[in-house]
């Protein structure tokens, strides 16, 4: 399918917009980036506010040549409608209807229930970090608790649960978290992941790459496919998560 229309991403680094990059790449797709930073409080900049009003990252214009626009949020939903217009041989959206509905269990999966836990864990962090001198005195002990009681036991919960997933496709020699080839599950799911492996061990005091080696692997793995290394080459020198254990 001819692509007819300007499709431009508005990216921050630090945030779920390069998986879509990553989509952008593995369709085919002409983009243009629009690059915004975090501030050195880690906030996005006021002018992500002028492009949707929750300021947000991804946002994607999609500009038509009669000049209409249409302006989409939400990492599932950016992914979702360029599925659906834009891959046109399945070879994202999973090779079969088991996996068809296991990407698309992925898709709502990822958001609204991993990277939500994820979220949590950062802000108690955060809390207990960022704060005044005088204010972590009190409410370190308090975030400490949540964290161990609350927060660490649902990600290695989800941690065990993506493990055993992967261990299971191994089983079935594919590399792959939902069929045999790379969807858009394994598109979604590299951020959080990312996240995983690179930054919350003293978060929780564990080891992940240990304790889960199967999903490490796995992990390792995507970082190798040629999409994810061109769309990392895309934000070479705005992003430093993804380059955290290795050079692109």
């Amino acid at each position: 399918m001819s692509q007819e229309e300007t499709v431009v991403l508005h990216w921050l680094n630090q945030s779920r917009a390069q998986r879509i990059v990553w989509l952008f790449e593995e369709l085919g797709l002409k983009y243009e980036i629009v690059y915004y930073e975090r501030d050195k409080n880690s906030k996005a900049p006021h002018a992500l506010s002028e492009v949707h009003p929750l300021g947000k990252s991804p946002v994607v214009e999609i500009r038509s040549a009669s000049g209409d626009v249409i302006k989409l949020a939400e990492s599932g939903w950016i992914i979702q409608y360029f599925l659906r217009k834009y891959d046109q041989t399945d070879n994202l959206k999973g090779s079969s209807i088991d996996a068809q509905n296991e990407v698309s269990y992925f898709l709502h999966y990822t958001e609204g229930t991993l990277q939500s836990i994820l979220d949590g864990l950062f802000t108690n962090h955060a809390a207990k970090t960022k704060a005044g001198y005088a204010a972590r005195m009190y409410m370190a002990p308090c975030v400490k608790w949540i964290a161990q009681n609350y927060y660490k036991p649902k990600l290695l919960k989800n941690l065990n649960f993506l493990n055993g997933t992967i261990t299971k496709q191994y089983e079935k020699y594919s590399k792959y978290i939902a069929g045999n080839s790379l969807s858009a599950a394994d598109i979604i799911l590299s951020f959080p992941l990312e996240i995983v492996f690179t930054r919350c061990d003293p978060m929780i005091n564990k080891s992940l790459k240990t304790e889960y080696p199967d999903l490490y692997l796995y992990h390792q793995n995507i970082r190798q496919e040629h999409g994810w290394k061109q769309a990392a080459k895309k934000v070479r020198g705005f992003e430093d998560i993804i380059f955290g254990e290795e050079i692109v």
